[in-house]
């Protein structure tokens, strides 16, 4: 199964998620999603600078960061869909609500490890929102589906190129995918995953995620304690 590391640069994946605080209504055109990232960016720019010792050292405060901020932004349902793929088709219900849970852990793991390395690694003081930079989007007013582009100015080399790809769902825009220089974070799960699933079957990659997510969090619970 790929880590963090095989799909990104650690400081790209330690703060793509600052753009995906996305209080929209249902009605937010395109225009009115690249507006909004760029103001929750800026919060979120804030908010760390704010917390930085605090999240120093702590996975479990890393942890709810994530789970506050992110989660509630992606639409779980669809990635887990895009992620199994035709297996998706195939599965019972049982097994599609089961794989939702541990695949809507597997990314608040993904996305609060790399977080929480990237914290303990750059030698930034603090973090500017000018870090991320946004793209113009390409859409029309109509248009239910968009990829906002933008791109991380790292703490060393040149700009890394992080697409957003969203949609409109009844609760408003919805991130199902983002894609790292070309790289799909689905796809290259669906990779692993599907390979996985025809070698050992998907109750074994559903059972296999319980475990690693288990270690995840038991991880981010002992750093929680040691850290008071």
């Amino acid at each position: 199964m790929p880590n963090h590391r095989t799909l990104t640069h650690l400081p790209l994946l330690a703060l793509m998620f600052a753009a995906l605080l996305i209080p929209m209504s249902s009605q937010a055109g395109p225009d009115d999603a690249l507006i909004i990232l760029k103001k929750a960016a800026d919060e979120m720019f804030t908010g760390l600078n704010k917390d930085r010792a605090k999240l120093n050292g702590n996975r479990r405060a890393v942890r709810e960061l994530v789970e506050k901020s992110l989660l509630p932004h992606i639409d779980i349902i669809t990635a887990s869909k895009w992620v199994l793929g035709k297996h998706w088709r195939r599965a019972d219900k049982a097994q599609k609500i089961a794989f939702i849970k541990q695949f809507r852990e597997l990314l608040l793991s993904f996305y609060s490890s790399a977080l929480a390395e990237y914290l303990g690694e750059t030698t930034r003081k603090s973090f500017d929102p000018s870090m991320l930079k946004f793209k113009p989007i390409r859409a029309r007013a109509d248009d239910t589906e968009i990829t906002v582009r933008s791109e991380l100015v790292p703490d060393s080399g040149k700009p890394l190129p992080v697409h957003f790809h969203m949609h409109a769902t009844k609760k408003g825009w919805k991130i199902y995918d983002v894609s790292v220089e070309g790289i799909s974070v689905v796809s290259t799960y669906r990779t692993s995953f599907s390979s996985e699933i025809q070698q050992k079957g998907i109750d074994n990659l559903i059972a296999s995620l319980s475990d690693k997510n288990n270690k995840f969090l038991a991880q981010a619970e002992t750093s929680g304690k040691n850290k008071k």
